[in-house]
């Protein structure tokens, strides 16, 4: 963990280290190459001679050529599209640079002496002036470029990461917030004519109920949950709503080969069938009916739900249901690239197939699992 802040944290203190590392490893490698150029024996001249140069010509005169590109032309022009004042810029750093180099060249002769260079070689020298100008600073700007681009690259990752789990979190909060008031109400009121008759159901409609609030309320606090649990409380939920509507629904729910240790993003598959009941049976009179199947093969979820719905658009005056633009943010938020949802409709069916790539569990995870399995007919 420290290794990482000293790489990409912000405060002061793994700042200045950073830059500090990089500019010793730039003092370090120009000091190794010019000691190349001295003879083979070294005095305290010829090494004072070396690092001097190392610190002006390897150190100084790159950092003042980078940190004046990096942190001021390229955030001021660069970044702004003003391109003529950052070419001016660099121009006036390469006027600036080689007015130096000049400059030292006539202040500082005893480098040209202490290399052994004479006047019968004058392009070498004038070699070692082009490559501090023209060579190694444009890659050691590049190189310094390249490493703060990364981290900002890693820092947005991250960042980009966060806000997902955050909208995700966000959207799942809405979910629990929108179903409860929708069904809640009705199934009380469901559970209080049962205890008015004396009902052995009562105590059936309250565990299903205490159950799927429980779930809802405390295990949906994760990013994954056991496939099993979710569809236990569809179930409960199911259960409930069938209680509701009687004789009026007809019921066909099948589930096969879910107990195989996958996890599964809380309370993506019940929305769907909230809706099939708000939206298709509570809205109808008669018979009404709803299919529904889950089954899955490797870790690939295949759910389907079709239902029965009005000939004509009826209004509804409720609008606090859950809306089908939630789910499908919550399900590109949560399987980018790893799920396919087909939504249908026509006068008389509401059909939804969605199709999800869930993870394997480990298995210290599945004894938790509560082993559930239910068939309505």
């Amino acid at each position: 963990m420290k290794l990482y802040d000293l790489i990409f944290a912000s405060d002061r203190v793994n700042r200045f280290k950073r830059h500090f590392i990089f500019w010793l490893a730039v003092y370090i490698y120009h000091w190794v190459r010019i000691s190349f150029l001295f003879p083979q024996t070294l005095t305290t001249g010829t090494i004072l001679t070396i690092s001097s140069n190392a610190l002006i010509w390897g150190v100084l005169t790159n950092m003042l050529i980078s940190y004046s590109i990096i942190y001021y032309l390229v955030p001021r022009f660069f970044y702004t599209k003003k391109y003529g004042w950052f070419v001016l810029g660099l121009v006036l750093l390469l006027a600036v640079t080689i007015l130096f180099s000049i400059a030292n060249a006539f202040i500082s002769p005893g480098m040209k002496t202490a290399i052994g260079f004479t006047k019968e070689h004058p392009f070498l020298f004038m070699r070692g002036t082009l490559i501090r100008i023209f060579g190694n600073p444009p890659l050691i700007c590049a190189m310094l470029l390249s490493l703060k681009t990364f981290k900002r690259w890693h820092l947005k990752q991250k960042e980009n990461e966060m806000l997902v789990r955050e909208n995700a979190n966000a959207e799942l909060q809405l979910l629990k917030a929108q179903v409860h008031p929708h069904f809640l109400f009705n199934t009380l009121n469901n559970i209080y004519s049962f205890t008015l008759s004396k009902s052995a159901q009562a105590e059936e409609l309250v565990e299903k109920l205490s159950d799927m609030l429980r779930y809802m309320i405390t295990d949906c606090n994760v990013e994954l949950v056991p496939l099993e649990k979710e569809i236990k409380m569809l179930g409960d939920y199911i259960g409930l709503e069938k209680v509701r509507y009687g004789d009026r629904l007809d019921l066909w729910v099948d589930i096969n080969n879910t107990k195989n240790n996958l996890l599964i993003a809380p309370l993506v598959m019940i929305p769907f069938v909230e809706n099939s009941f708000k939206h298709g049976t509570s809205m109808m009179r008669g018979k009404q009916w709803i299919q529904l199947s889950i089954k899955t093969e490797d870790n690939v979820l295949d759910f389907t739900l079709i239902n029965s719905k009005p000939p004509a658009p009826v209004q509804n005056k409720n609008k606090t249901g859950i809306g089908l633009m939630n789910v499908k943010k919550r399900l590109a938020l949560l399987y980018p690239g790893k799920h396919e949802l087909t939504v249908t409709s026509n006068e008389s069916i509401f059909s939804v197939r969605l199709t999800l790539q869930l993870q394997f569990a480990n298995e210290a995870v599945l004894t938790n699992f509560i082993n559930h399995q239910f068939i309505y007919s």
